[in-house]
């Protein structure tokens, strides 16, 4: 996403447009709004789901041989597998302490989105997609991007905010120590 005026972003994209006709050309001003739905085709309504994600220590050998061999077996086709890369760029040279997210030194983050429309297919995609997560753990990061938790438990909101988690958790006693704000991945309020 570009933010800036369109004659740039113009000029820069002109060699790609160039280089060949594009499968598809998207680049365009839209509101945000747009560009949050742009992927709902991906994950449309009313299929069922499990979802694991985990950042990467990077592109290792043996990750991708791991990520084929699992989707080899894939039990539902409406499944989707994302590799986000999210180093060189913006995203890392905020420094680490200066926001609530953190894990910016994590280059890349794996996301398993099992989808299924038969019921009876629960327990197969489920263990499916555990068995998966656990042939990509040799290349996991010891961090949990809070946005992809696909089950909330304490541990995984402590593992998405590392060592900030006692400073957030400080920060909600202070202005919701009643934990009113908690239908989230939810920061407790600390008691003192």
């Amino acid at each position: 996403m570009a933010l800036g005026p369109t004659e740039e972003s113009e000029r820069l994209l002109r060699p790609l447009r160039e280089f060949g006709p594009p499968a598809a050309d998207i680049f365009q001003p839209m509101p945000y709004s747009s560009a949050q739905t742009m992927a709902d085709f991906l994950w449309p309504r009313g299929l069922h789901s499990y979802w694991k994600s985990t950042f990467l220590t990077g592109l290792h050998d043996g990750l991708f041989d791991a990520i084929i061999d699992a989707f080899a077996q894939c039990p539902a086709r409406e499944t989707v597998v994302v590799l986000e890369h999210n180093g060189d760029s913006a995203f890392d040279r905020v420094p680490e302490d200066a926001t609530a997210f953190g894990h910016r030194k994590w280059p890349y983050n794996l996301v398993i989105t099992t989808q299924w429309s038969d019921p009876k297919l629960n327990d197969i995609s489920t263990r499916w997609t555990r068995d998966f997560f656990d042939a990509v753990r040799p290349f996991a990061a010891d961090g949990v991007y809070v946005n992809y938790l696909g089950e909330v438990e304490d541990q995984l909101v402590h593992a998405a905010y590392g060592p900030k988690y006692d400073r957030l958790s400080e920060l909600k006693q202070k202005y919701d120590p009643t934990n009113f704000f908690s239908a989230n991945h939810n920061i407790k309020p600390r008691l003192s």
